[in-house]
């Protein structure tokens, strides 16, 4: 195989990369295959395993990288095979690699994917621009939007896995971009077996190359006489869809295992962190950062935005760009309901939020009927009051409330148990005017028993709409905190540890609670 040469030109001396050697014995000549921006749409390619086919996506992924910044060109890695796409993160243009078993990060991923799609459809119609071809003319350099190259190793891992999330909308978001993205920079190149070759996927896309198959006969599927090939094909041969024009695939470095192209990737990343170490944040690939499974409180006590005052509560660490998230409640009516079923981590999100209450000065006033993490909160400076009974009564909730010399929050866990306890009409009161002086209302229970009914300071704290739910099982969980779940969050194991947080804004984010 032939060694991809171009390790010292400048980033953007041209427009074009290379990433193999086409043969044309017709002509006896041997050109390169290049992937130039103002052309190129979208690539497939079909093999048995062992062919080459992701060493084609590295190829790619490395030249794009030494010949683009990475305020120019942006890549996205779905790895759906070995890993072998995993060393690509370490390049300043990748934004994220994720594995079929990162079905979170991997929706968030598409989504994110999906939303730009149409950003750029709007951006270009507004101002006139037929595709990026001419916004890359028209515009200042600062100004042009980057090409982003989504690279997906082994679509038949895709389908089988990422793919039936949703009920395939994920897969939706894959056919849009191949049938809407070229035009707007934004491009898909796909590796797979023959089903690549068949259904409507295979439609959308006129380049392909062919790889070496495992049956003779499916090269026809590409337009490809099995007579006219070889029997004996090398790793990272190819041949182009209809016109059969051979092509081998270049190696970033000689020496083709998997730890040597691997070691070339880390090498160009080096190269191309230093090369764009000045290119603005705002210019680099957004990120999908990795849900931690583990954090600590204070890790993610330090993540907390920016904003954040007295009334605002950390749930847990999440996001594309991993930051603290949690309600303010200082805006809006000033309730949150956490609800799950038991042994789910209710209570550590409870604890985990009077903490940032406490870390800027909130004081707290806690109700825990039954044991509870939140009673080990017993004397801890800022704690007004604790009630650890299964009765709560109106004067001594009243009087614990009266300590609040300026903001104060109330938290309650296992709430079913105080529906109609002798403080309903306080907590009624509280969740009705307590935006007006600064106090604010957390509760915790059991989902299917929080809320129910018709009246009742419960049911009137889900008119905040918003909370988190620990392990939803059936749709009108999602009432609790104002959101429509989507069947695949239902039926999930507990997850101690997780949640999905509304924090008001209409979106479903999946956080990592910190331990406390």
């Amino acid at each position: 195989m032939p060694t991809y040469p171009d390790r010292d030109r400048p980033a953007g001396s041209a427009l074009a990369c290379v990433f193999g050697l086409v043969d044309l014995p017709t002509v006896q000549q041997q050109q390169p295959a290049v992937l130039a921006l103002d052309a190129f749409t979208h690539l497939m390619a079909a093999g048995a395993p062992r062919s080459g086919r992701s060493q084609l996506l590295r190829t790619i992924a490395g030249a794009l990288a030494l010949a683009h910044s990475c305020a120019d060109v942006h890549l996205y890695g779905i790895d759906c095979g070995n890993g072998a796409l995993l060393p690509l993160a370490e390049l300043p243009h990748c934004g994220a690699v994720v594995s079929r078993a990162e079905t979170e990060r991997a929706t968030r991923l598409l989504k994110r994917l999906a939303a730009e799609l149409s950003r750029r459809q709007e951006l270009l119609a507004t101002a006139g621009f037929g595709d990026i071809r001419e916004q890359w003319v028209a515009s200042p350099e600062a100004q042009r939007l980057p090409h982003i190259f989504v690279l997906l190793d082994r679509w038949e891992g895709f389908t089988s896995t990422l793919g039936e999330l949703e009920a395939g909308s994920l897969t939706e978001v894959l056919t849009r971009l191949l049938t809407e993205g070229a035009s707007v920079g934004m491009h898909l190149i796909m590796t797979g077996d023959r089903s690549l070759l068949l259904g409507r996927v295979s439609s959308l896309c006129e380049e392909k190359l062919i790889f070496k198959l495992a049956e003779k006969d499916d090269y026809r599927l590409a337009g490809l006489n099995p007579r006219d090939l070889s029997d004996d094909l090398p790793p990272g041969r190819a041949f182009r869809a209809g016109s059969g024009a051979e092509l081998q695939v270049a190696l970033l470095a000689p020496g083709a295992s998997g730890q040597g192209q691997n070691a070339a990737v880390a090498a160009i990343a080096a190269h191309c962190r230093a090369r764009d170490e000045t290119v603005p944040a705002a210019r680099r690939p957004f990120r999908v950062d990795v849900l931690p499974s583990h954090v600590s409180f204070a890790d993610a006590w330090q993540l907390r935005p920016v904003s954040a005052g007295p009334l605002w509560g950390l749930v847990g660490v999440g996001g594309d760009t991993l930051a603290a998230l949690g309600p303010d409640l200082a805006s809006g009516m000033p309730c949150f309901i956490v609800a799950g079923p038991a042994k789910s981590g209710r209570s550590t999100i409870l604890l985990s939020m009077a903490r940032s209450f406490l870390a800027a000065g909130t004081p707290v006033v806690v109700a825990a009927p039954r044991p509870s993490p939140l009673r080990a909160l017993a004397g801890v400076p800022g704690v007004l009051g604790l009630f650890d009974r299964p009765e709560l009564g109106e004067a001594e909730l009243a009087g614990a409330l009266a300590t609040f010399a300026g903001p104060g929050v109330v938290l309650v866990d296992d709430a079913e148990l105080l529906r109609d306890c002798g403080a309903a009409g306080e907590l009624s009161r509280l969740v009705a005017l307590g935006g007006d002086s600064g106090r604010a209302l957390v509760l915790g229970g059991d989902a299917e028993s929080i809320g129910v009914g018709f009246s009742g300071w419960q049911v009137e704290a889900k008119r905040a709409r918003r909370g988190c739910l620990t392990a939803p099982s059936t749709m009108p969980e999602g009432d609790l905190i104002g959101v429509r779940l989507s069947r695949d969050v239902l039926g999930q194991p507990p997850r101690p540890g997780r949640c999905l947080l509304h924090t008001g804004d209409g979106k479903l984010t999946t956080v990592s609670v910190p331990a406390v």
